[in-house]
């Protein structure tokens, strides 16, 4: 098997086993579906042409991915900073009706926070590892878990 032909095939494999949980996990970071999709094909792009040097693809995409979902965050604060135009304003979307108390509190925390908490629980990542794929130190981590618990455990309803 050529060199071009082994590469296709382990790009391929990491994309079947990679594409669905790297959109869910970038929609949970950037709280937009399409923004997530194209997010989750640019990891793949950026790490294609060095996919057989990686020890490990998975977690390298993982990693790129969750830099790109904050390079995305910085620019849409970069972009929403700058004057709008009164023609073009419109206001939000309202969220769907599936949303719930959850999903609306989560869209609310800072994204430092919604990064660690989303990493934590749904990706089940210690706090090493988060700490890594944030930039942070791991009591950094635990700090910003424990503040977007106590955020979101105020603003969601009790029953």
């Amino acid at each position: 098997m050529s060199e071009d032909a082994q590469r296709t095939g382990t790009l391929e494999e990491l994309y079947r086993d990679q594409y669905r949980p790297s959109v869910r996990l970038a929609h949970l970071l950037t709280g937009d579906r399409g923004r997530a999709e194209e997010l989750a094909q640019d990891a793949f792009v950026r790490i294609a042409p060095r996919i057989d040097q990686l020890d490990n693809p998975a977690g390298y995409l993982r990693t790129t991915l969750v830099n790109l979902c904050r390079d995305s965050g910085r620019r849409s604060k970069r972009a929403s900073a700058l004057p709008v135009p009164e023609a073009r304003v419109s206001p939000p979307p309202p969220l769907p009706e599936s949303s719930t108390a959850v999903w609306a509190a989560m869209q609310q925390l800072p994204e430092r926070q919604r990064t660690a908490i989303t990493l934590r629980f749904y990706l089940d990542l210690p706090d090493d590892q988060i700490a890594d794929l944030i930039g942070a130190r791991p009591g950094t981590v635990r700090s910003l878990v424990h503040r977007a618990l106590a955020t979101l455990k105020e603003a969601v309803p009790h029953e």
